[in-house]
């Protein structure tokens, strides 16, 4: 059974009732969703009034069954939770209210609730869901020039742009003493390199003659960027004609740069601009811009704000900032051909959200998906195989494909090397290991003359190792390692593994007399460097008569407790390295 939907009001649900041969009336029956509807099976249209859109519900089924008078209802089943979809409403928009002085205007209207209302790729409001489907939207709109101003709006639903409104706005002119506005900003745009400086320019149009002006601009830089410091006054241009010239002096003067650098502030110079009517003349500053920086659509603005003879002004030049993406790019690094890995990685584009890495691993074709970081991406390959190995990648803002390039990593396959070393752990109690490098697959057996001490198989990575027990005597013991491929002897390498001396006492000689004044005795010897020596009585459990660890020389020494009055054979155990045992005596006898 099931209960799926058509659009946001109607519903397909299928299903077949349970009922015997007797029923005279067998239905299926659908609930827990704001409403219950019921029908005879198969496939049937249902709406549910109470059902609000974007909610999800999980409908419960379950058969109706009458014979005769006597109607019963069967267990109820759960399906799988449905939302209801939100209904998809045309965008509205209107003027509600505007402010000529505050150059603002409130826009509002109708969409589809649970859309996001868009302006400019800016999300500016998302409509309130009224329970029908439908959702009221408002907004303020600033910063809108005098005269008209057309804003669009889109409507977003799940991602995807459904429609767009769009409303005009006349603004109209602060009243001014004698004349309109005298100077007005125009909107231009420029490209800023990344990582580096531009002097980007704002312009504005004369819209009356003046010579010497008065007031003030502020300079407000694109996201992101910043002003380069020592722009305390600038030379601004004029346009003749076709050709821009220079201005006969400093134009801005006693600039002052925020503490952040996004914002420079100048008074204009007291100087004669003489600039004609419908003459356009511009400012240049110098932005920096990081290299990493995210933003690549912004605008410069310069707010200027003053007076000329007969007239004021108070405008704002905009020039949009477009900063170009850098380009997808991959190279391969720290390629070992022994473990057949290599990493691969470079620069993303900023706007890139992910980026996919496909290539053959183990003879099948593979892709991970990596997030770029500060416009860099890597990622570590493995199971690659010998010669070249395509690796494809290809960068996405969201499912948008902004690029793809390949490489090659090579595998330069060398035939495997076989070895054999011996290395102790620095605990003495632990067994020695022996191990290399080999064929992958191969069988290694440790032996020692005709004995065989151990056996492993060599790892897909070439490595291998066993740990053997010791021969529990001192010096040299040396072992055969044997690689064997395919049942047959490959290679062999004599390894030798040194355990150092036996643990012998030197002091005492054997029957030395113990003293009953003095029945603490100081036993001394020499056994393998780092091996841990105990005392104990011969015959006797559980005796200790005391630990000492030999030093680099393989000297020791361990001073008794007080002996029992009685002939005794003293034992000493050495455990050295690659828990290797020995031992050594010494007669003890009770004196008079």
């Amino acid at each position: 059974m099931s209960l799926t939907p058509i659009d946001s009001r109607t519903y397909r649900v299928t299903g077949t009732p349970r009922c015997g041969i007797l029923e005279t009336t067998c239905q299926v029956h659908v609930g827990n969703i704001g409403g219950d509807y019921h029908w005879n099976g198969g496939t049937s249209t249902a709406t549910f009034a109470s059902w609000p859109t974007g909610t999800t519900r999980t409908p419960q089924f379950w058969t109706y069954a009458c014979i005769g008078t006597l109607c019963t209802n069967s267990a109820r089943v759960n399906g799988s939770p449905v939302t209801r979809p939100h209904l998809i409403r045309a965008l509205t928009a209107s003027l509600a209210a505007q402010d000529d002085k505050a150059r603002t205007a409130r826009i509002t209207g109708t969409a589809s609730a649970g859309a996001v209302i868009k302006r400019n790729g800016q999300q500016v409001a998302v409509p309130s869901d009224s329970g029908s489907g439908a959702g009221s939207w408002g907004t303020t709109v600033t910063g809108l020039s005098v005269g008209q101003n057309t804003l669009t709006f889109q409507q977003v639903v799940g991602g995807t742009v459904q429609d767009q409104a769009s409303v005009s706005v006349n603004i109209g002119a602060p009243p001014v003493p004698d004349d309109p506005e005298s100077i007005t900003g125009d909107d231009l745009w420029a490209t800023v390199a990344r990582g580096g400086t531009t002097t980007v320019s704002v312009t504005y149009t004369a819209k009356r003659a003046f010579t010497t002006p008065t007031g003030t601009i502020e300079f407000t830089a694109p996201e992101g960027a910043r002003f380069v410091t020592g722009q305390d006054s600038v030379r601004g241009e004029y346009r003749d004609g076709s050709s821009w010239h220079s201005f006969g002096g400093d134009s801005l003067v006693n600039g002052v740069r925020s503490a952040n650098g996004a914002k420079y502030t100048f008074g204009l110079g007291n100087r004669n601009w003489d600039v004609a009517k419908d003459q356009k003349f511009r400012f240049g500053l110098k932005v920096r811009t990081p290299a990493d920086i995210a933003t690549l659509e912004s605008a410069m603005t310069g707010k200027l704000v003053g007076r000329v003879d007969g007239g004021t002004f108070d405008t704002t030049a905009t020039t949009a900032t477009i900063i170009p993406d850098q380009q997808l790019t991959a190279a391969a690094t720290d390629v070992d051909a022994d473990k057949l890995t290599a990493k691969v990685g470079g620069s993303a584009p900023f706007a890139a959200t992910s980026v996919d890495v496909t290539w053959t691993r183990n003879g099948v074709s593979t892709t991970r998906t990596v997030r770029p970081s500060a416009g860099t991406w890597g990622v570590d390959l493995d199971a690659l195989g010998a010669g070249g190995n395509t690796v494809h990648v290809e960068a996405f803002t969201g499912e948008r494909s902004l690029g793809t390039v390949d490489v090659v990593v090579r595998i330069e396959v060398v035939a495997p090397v076989f070895d054999a070393v011996a290395q102790f752990d620095t605990d003495v109690t632990k067994q020695v290991r022996v191990g290399g490098r080999g064929t992958t697959g191969a069988t290694v057996v440790i032996r020692e003359g005709a004995t065989e001490l151990a056996r492993t198989t060599v790892l897909p990575s070439g490595e291998w190792s066993v740990t053997i027990a010791a021969p529990n005597r001192g010096g040299v013991r040396t072992v055969d390692a044997i690689q064997m491929v395919s049942g047959q002897t490959d290679e062999t390498v004599r390894v030798p593994i040194d355990y150092g001396v036996a643990v012998r006492v030197t002091s005492p000689g054997d029957g030395f007399v113990v003293s009953p004044v003095f029945p603490d005795v100081r036993i001394a010897g020499v056994a393998a460097a780092g091996a841990v020596v105990r005392l104990s009585e011969q015959g006797v459990p559980g005796s200790d008569l005391g630990t000492a660890t030999a030093d680099a020389n393989g000297r020791w020494s361990v001073t008794t407790p007080p002996l029992a009055p009685r002939d005794q054979v003293v034992v000493a155990t050495a455990t050295s390295r690659g828990a290797n045992t020995t031992t050594s005596t010494i007669a003890l006898v009770t004196g008079p």
